[in-house]
């Protein structure tokens, strides 16, 4: 490689690892400082365009030997340049979008809350009329702190300038393979599909919730009344905080796993001022060295989020050690999130649901028809940001944006949602494609498993090595070859909705 790439490479390992540091005690609650933008700076190198123009160079000579490995490797490195080039540009704006939400104290009647504690809170708020209140004020102070949020989003336009791409979702698609337009269009023929089965399903949540709640566009439901339906209240009588973990420590037991990975996974379970609602999991050295943050908590969807962050771990805990460093570290991230889903998606399983947390057949039927409107309503979500983030991303951050994400957000949800939200709700590098992706080689993995290891293959020790072999590849594949892989064609969104909408129609 050339000299700009292997100064990268030589000292890329322990940038990688001091970074997802940060981000570990920061999410943690271990410190309310991210100095993202002096990290930034002690590594000039991997956010310079002249390593970016290496590394096209070096890719058209590994292109030309036809030297597959080579190209994988430069591929995965190009990708990681260019989305630190974005990254320096943004750190200043990013520091200040932290340092506002650290600060802020948001007053909901008589009691006040951190930014973090009121976003955190609002899901789980029981009175509606309180919940509105705290929706409106993280939606007005988001919208408050629009500019430096907006500074944020134009580095991306910047980064698009500095390495010559046309605008910023045409290089996004060129360092990662990923056909945005096609992806657009199977998220909108996911929405058109999944429309009647997901509407109806939100009526009935809603009216457990409160009998006078209606879905847009005969209601007045509220994007916060629909994460409150999301918590099924209702269920958490059976899902209880202190049954969880014991379950899922039984379950990968049983399937051939161990929590800690042998010592490679190491759980965070205080509880601390300051720490992430939703448990994470951090690679700080792949994959010796992999963090599980873990924030106890009863209900459905905390089960559902602790299987998912439980999947990210696993998968990059078994890592082959021997990889090279581009394929130890980085891959395509559609991958790692569908080995999450993988293990999220067990709550779609009444047999699961029975063996581990003691569940009737009644209440699992029940348990996993919800689980699917859960899966489906953030599978809805997601098909709108697409189109939403291609667009922002293509016209910059203008106040006129926040009218067309409210107008996908309600399209896709039949809720209202607060428009201040519309450039917090947006994942750095386009990721919402990624999650597509991912919900699409989820459905294949999972018919691959059920095809091979029959419908219990979440209690097969084969299955599980099948799955270890998969994850020791590393950053070697990516979604689509995989895909085609294991079933023998391309990734195709509408699958995902479509099992779905077969769940809930049972």
């Amino acid at each position: 490689m050339d000299r700009p790439l292997h100064s990268v490479r030589t000292r890329l390992d322990d940038f990688l690892a001091e970074l997802a540091t940060l981000q570990y005690r920061h999410g943690a609650g271990l410190s309310r400082d991210l100095p993202l933008a002096s990290l930034h700076a002690s590594f000039p190198e991997l956010s310079a365009p002249d390593t970016f123009a290496a590394a096209n160079e070096a890719l058209s000579k590994a292109r030309a030997k036809e030297d597959t490995l080579a190209v994988r490797r430069i591929q995965l490195l190009r990708e990681l340049v260019a989305t630190h080039v974005e990254e320096a540009l943004a750190a200043r704006p990013a520091q200040a979008v932290a340092n506002a939400e650290a600060q802020a104290v948001l007053t909901v009647d008589d009691q006040s809350f951190s930014f973090g504690e009121a976003l955190g809170r609002l899901p789980r708020e029981p009175v509606r009329a309180r919940r509105a209140k705290m929706e409106r004020a993280l939606g007005n102070f988001l919208w408050e702190q629009r500019g430096p949020h907006g500074d944020r989003r134009e580095a991306a336009l910047h980064t698009a300038e500095k390495l010559g791409a046309t605008d910023y979702p045409a290089l996004r698609e060129d360092v990662t393979g990923i056909a945005y337009a096609k992806l657009a269009e199977a998220a909108a023929q996911t929405l058109k599909q999944t429309e009647d089965a997901y509407r109806d399903v939100l009526a009935y949540a809603l009216k457990k919730m409160d009998p006078l709640l209606r879905p847009l566009p005969g209601g007045d439901a509220r994007r916060h009344d629909v994460q409150a339906a999301l918590q099924a209240p209702w269920f958490d009588e059976h899902f209880r905080r202190e049954d969880a973990w014991p379950a899922v420590v039984r379950w990968l037991g049983e399937w051939g796993f161990t929590p800690n990975a042998t010592g490679r996974i190491r759980l965070d379970e205080e509880d601390r001022p300051g720490k992430s609602s939703r448990p994470f999991a951090v690679a700080i050295r792949v994959p010796g060295d992999i963090r599980l943050v873990l924030q106890p908590r009863g209900g459905l969807d905390a089960l559902g989020s602790l299987l998912h962050e439980m999947g990210h771990a696993q998968h990059r805990a078994h890592v082959s050690d021997t990889l090279p460093m581009e394929l130890r570290r980085l891959g395509d991230a559609g991958i790692t999130e569908a080995h999450a889903s993988v293990f999220e998606r067990l709550l779609l399983s009444p047999e699961w649901l029975k063996r581990y947390l003691g569940l009737g057949t009644v209440l699992a039927r029940d348990t996993v028809r919800f689980a699917a409107f859960q899966s489906l309503a953030v599978l809805r979500r997601h098909c709108a940001k697409l189109s939403y983030e291609l667009s922002l991303y293509t016209k910059g951050p203008s106040p006129e944006r926040a009218d067309e994400y409210a107008d996908g957000q309600r399209r896709a949800l039949f809720a209202e949602p607060h428009p201040g939200f519309f450039l917090h709700d947006v994942d750095p590098q386009l990721y919402v494609a990624h999650y597509l992706r991912a919900w699409a080689l989820e459905t294949r993995l999972t018919a691959r498993l059920t095809e091979r290891f029959n419908e219990d293959f979440w209690r097969n020790p084969h299955a599980a090595a099948w799955l270890k072999g998969l994850y020791a590849r590393g950053g070697t594949d990516d979604a689509e070859g995989l895909a085609t892989e294991v079933s023998g064609t391309p990734l195709a969104l509408p699958e995902a909705g479509v099992r779905l909408v077969a769940i809930l129609n049972r």
